[in-house]
């Protein structure tokens, strides 16, 4: 300690403890909040407008490093707008009284260009009017937009690179004209034109030559073509079959307008197994809530020709606390087997075989054996139609009544159902979990038979068609109100309807065929499958099972509002109906509801809750609102 007091140290000293408590009042006040933020120099854009480009916010906390960002946001917003050289500075004013800070940017815009058009050099086996697409963005006499340009120059390549010219060069160059206008000048060297000479094949260990071949969309003696091999590698990675595809593409030193293409693949394990336990509710009071064990396997490529075949099997238990003891009440086997080309074309098409084994508790006993096959075809981006026979068989194991409080008796009765459907879809959807500025539309045909019991417990057959389409639109926008006018609000819209026709005359619909609403994806406010015709009803007269119906409506809208980070705020207006029979529909019955929820925006989709509330209750509803919860938004 003496040591350290000697005359040699002391000052040093002094000065460390002065520079100490000096340095806060001297650095920038980071951490302090914000109490005005100011744009000099500026006639351009509003305050307001800049404010909402910054992350910097008044009575936010000041942080240095979003201020270099905020320069950096500022800078590529002015040049977006034709101001290329454009410089952002920043200053703080510390006010010490109040502990707050006075964040100022001080924007030099400089000349402001426009677009004046695009001249090339170079250009012999194109015509000019196949690149005219490239620019479509671009206007001449709008705001010079280097965004926009670059995208522009890539584009351009891209029609070089689909028309055999791989090693095409472009040199990018602007011309300055009448002081404030941009020629953009491209200098293009094309050379030559390339042909696929061969297609050779690496790292196949079981998957056969020709299940690659028929997936590209190019051949031996093609021109080479970026769009088309882009294409064939997402359809080597559709299959399933692969972990890693690559192309590569290698010249031909004896002749350079030659090229191998080579494929590099890494195969996935043909084989797989899985388990799978969880917890279910069925919608049948005997069952309720229930342990569901699921064994999984298969083979995803049957000797190496891209076919696969697995196999679920779902036991499920639940225990009676009544008689104590673990019951069994049903069990489910699934086979399903995929071909993937059908008629030489990219159709999968899928069987399924089920097993159904139902065993409720002093009721008839009965297994239900199901079967179908779907095709699939995609004819461009989110256009797509199914096509697929079905056919479902009851077989009654334990004699004796039906237990009605806790099964539908149709259910069991109706022992043969065939189908034959159609769907088709049209998917204008860029992100499903959260759409904006999109739509969906979609439309099933599906013709049916069914043989069985009916009320009178006399054999009946039935024929009928079954029609079901929805409409659905995403619209983003703005409110002008002053309050909301920086929130991004999408306006969700959907109408759907349905109806089964029977040309032979009203019978009995199986009730797995027939229309059911309410809940969660279709009115709110009422419960799961509540809305509609009753089947049973309790002891206080309130409904326990819908009976489903002959025709079907609903309409919703729904505002969803970003609330912060990863909340959205959700205000709907739900309506609808099911009728037992086309006769009975009534516009006039329709019910309306409305209600509020949230949305999580998750890694994994939307998790949300809403709260529906019913405008026109019925006496016979169980109660006039419901809470409803679930993934990805109602529709």
């Amino acid at each position: 300690m003496a040591k350290l007091l000697k005359s040699d140290n002391v000052i040093p000293l002094i000065c460390v403890i002065i520079f100490s408590l000096l340095l806060p009042l001297s650095l920038p006040a980071a951490g302090r909040k914000i109490e005005k933020i100011v744009f000099s120099n500026v006639k351009f854009k509003t305050h307001r407008d800049l404010t909402e480009i910054i992350n910097s916010k008044k009575n936010g906390l000041y942080e240095p490093r979003l201020v270099k960002l905020d320069k950096i946001l500022l800078t590529n917003y002015f040049k977006n707008y034709g101001f290329l050289n454009v410089t952002v500075h920043d200053s703080t004013v510390l006010d010490r009284e109040k502990n707050r800070v006075r964040l100022y940017f001080l924007i030099d815009t400089g000349i402001r260009y426009f677009f004046g058009g695009v001249r090339f050099s170079g250009v012999k086996s194109l015509a000019l009017k196949k690149l005219e697409p490239a620019f479509k963005d671009l206007k001449i006499g709008e705001p010079f937009n280097e965004g926009k340009v670059s995208e522009a120059v890539r584009r351009v390549e891209d029609i070089y690179y689909n028309s055999g010219k791989p090693y095409v060069q472009i040199n990018t160059q602007y011309l300055y004209e009448q002081d404030s206008l941009i020629f953009l000048y491209l200098k293009i060297k094309e050379n030559q034109t390339v042909f696929i000479e061969d297609i050779q094949y690496e790292g196949m260990r079981l998957v056969q030559k020709f299940l690659i071949r028929r997936e590209l969309e190019v051949k031996k003696g093609d021109r080479y073509n970026r769009e088309a091999l882009n294409r064939s590698q997402q359809n080597l990675y559709a299959t399933g079959l692969f972990r890693y595809v690559r192309f590569n593409l290698e010249p031909d030193l004896r002749d350079s307008t030659q090229a191998i293409l080579r494929i590099i693949v890494q195969e996935k394990e043909a084989r797989w197994v899985g388990f799978r336990l969880g917890v279910a509710h069925d919608q049948e009071i005997y069952f309720g809530n229930k342990l569901e064990l699921s064994l999984q396997g298969g083979h995803r490529n049957l000797f190496g020709t891209g076919r696969s075949l697995s196999v679920y099997v779902t036991p499920s238990f639940y225990y009676d606390f009544g008689n104590k003891k673990i019951n069994n009440p049903d069990n489910r086997a699934t086979l399903i087997y995929v071909e993937p080309w059908i008629l030489n074309t990219r159709t999968p098409g899928v069987l399924k075989l089920a097993f159904e084994q139902y065993r409720p508790v002093n009721s008839a006993h009965f297994n239900i054996y199901r079967s179908s096959f779907d095709v699939h075809r995609r004819f461009s981006k989110g256009v797509e139609m199914n096509a697929g026979f079905s056919a479902r068989l009851v077989d009654r194991m334990k004699e004796g009544m039906i237990d009605t409080t806790t099964i539908n008796p149709e259910e069991v009765n109706k022992n043969a159902v065939y189908s034959l459907m159609f769907y088709g879809k049209r998917d204008k959807r860029k992100n499903i979990f959260n759409p904006q500025n999109s739509s969906y539309t979609d439309l099933s045909v599906s013709f049916s038979y069914s043989r069985g019991k009916n009320d009178k417990q006399e054999y009946e057959t039935n024929r009928y068609v079954t029609i079901v389409g929805s409409w659905q639109r995403y619209q983003p926008f703005r409110p002008k109100v002053l309050h909301f006018k920086r929130w991004n609000f999408v306006l969700a819209t959907r109408l759907k309807a349905g109806a089964i026709v029977e040309p032979g005359g009203n019978k009995e619909i199986p009730i797995d065929d027939r229309f059911f609403a309410g809940g969660a994806t279709s009115v709110r406010g009422y419960h799961e499958q509540l809305l509609g015709p009753a089947l049973y009803y309790d002891e206080n007269g309130k409904i326990r099972k819908a009976a489903g119906g002959k025709a079907l409506f609903i309409a919703n809208a729904e505002l969803r509002m970003p609330l912060f980070w990863f909340v959205v705020l959700e205000t709907f207006v739900d309506a609808g109906n099911v009728w037992r029979e086309l006769k009975d529909v009534n516009p006039l019955s329709i019910k309306v509801t409305t209600g509020a929820g949230l949305a999580f925006l998750t890694p994994l989709g939307p998790v949300r809750i809403d709260y529906g509330y019913k405008l026109m209750p019925e006496k016979t509803d169980p109660s006039r609102y419901a809470i409803h919860a679930g993934l990805y938004f109602a529709f």
